[in-house]
């Protein structure tokens, strides 16, 4: 299934939220399952491209996967802490030992650094499209001996994709990258698809789900929870409340291109793919399917009210 991506470059990434080397008050922009930023002082920090794939971790443990879909570039000031006695950047701030902060280059310790503010080329890309939630499937070591240099302390340090692969398949989750190929054949094939965000509160929504139809996506069959969404059948937006009569599980390409009416059910409960996706083999291996749960009266009518507004002529 994951054949095209064994080419594709892949990263470990650090979650920055609470640095413990960043010495100021100054914080990276991440959020884990939507988009990771950098800098020009940062190694690798021009090897990363759309297209790659990337594990975030937060030192402790793995968070998720994705793939980069976008990378925006600009300039910008960034605040520089140095040691007060080599003057070196290789600094960590200690939370609970004084003085604070301790360099690792020459050992000396401080209260507080040298300062001084440098302009640094940033980088913010974007990933929520295929991303893949795995919370603590491989630990710290673990991630570490994936890595291309085991030893690398970097932010971003490149990861034997193929190895890591086949670690997260042992954990017994089945094949929960699946994702990863659907969003890896959009963006080499020009398709400009954007992501669907998941709406907020729905927690409880796709706990509802699974516990009624198992981890199972609608079009697609059997596969594991975290490769699901909870998808709605109605516009939330007008109705204002989370029916668990009216939503579904599907994988979350398919959610994306399902609230696009670019994947369908027609009134026979058959799979339709549009046109214009079907020549992607991943989606045009759905295309005639028949519908994978059996959908109530209400289901139904939604399922046949979003067919009569993308397929009906």
């Amino acid at each position: 299934m994951l054949e095209r991506l064994a080419n594709r470059r892949a990263w470990l990434v650090l979650l920055k939220s609470d640095y413990r080397r960043l010495s100021t008050s100054s914080r990276y922009d991440d959020e884990a399952a939507t988009h990771y930023s950098w800098d020009s002082r940062v190694p690798n920090c021009r090897q990363v491209r759309v297209g790659d794939l990337i594990a975030v971790w937060d030192e402790a443990e793995l968070i998720g996967v994705s793939v980069v879909e976008t990378i925006e570039r600009g300039f910008g000031p960034k605040p520089i802490a140095r040691c007060r006695n080599c003057h070196k950047t290789n600094i960590e701030r200690r939370t609970t030992l004084r003085p604070t902060f301790r360099c690792y280059e020459c050992k000396a310790m401080f209260d507080e650094p040298e300062y001084e503010e440098a302009e640094v080329e940033t980088f913010r890309s974007t990933h929520s499209q295929g991303w893949v939630d795995l919370p603590g499937t491989l630990t710290a070591k673990e991630l570490r001996a994936l890595c291309v240099k085991p030893k690398s302390q970097n932010s971003i340090r490149e990861l034997r994709w193929d190895d890591f692969q086949a670690a997260v398949q042992r954990e017994g989750l089945g094949d929960p990258l699946v994702p990863l190929e659907a969003t890896s054949a959009q963006l080499s094939g020009g398709h400009t698809t954007k992501p669907v965000r998941v709406r907020l509160g729905q927690q409880g929504f796709r706990a509802e789900l699974l516990r009624r139809f198992g981890p199972n996506c609608a079009f697609s069959g059997q596969l594991p929870a975290p490769a699901l969404d909870a998808c709605h059948l109605y516009s939330y937006a007008v109705v204002g409340k989370h029916d668990p009569h009216g939503g579904i599980l599907l994988r979350r390409d398919l959610h994306s291109l399902f609230d696009r009416g670019l994947v369908a059910v027609n009134p026979d409960r058959v799979v339709d793919v549009a046109i214009e996706i079907r020549n992607y083999p991943l989606y045009g291996a759905l295309h005639g399917r028949q519908f994978r749960i059996k959908p109530n009266a209400k289901q139904d009518e939604w399922l046949r009210l979003h067919w009569q507004e993308h397929r009906a002529s």
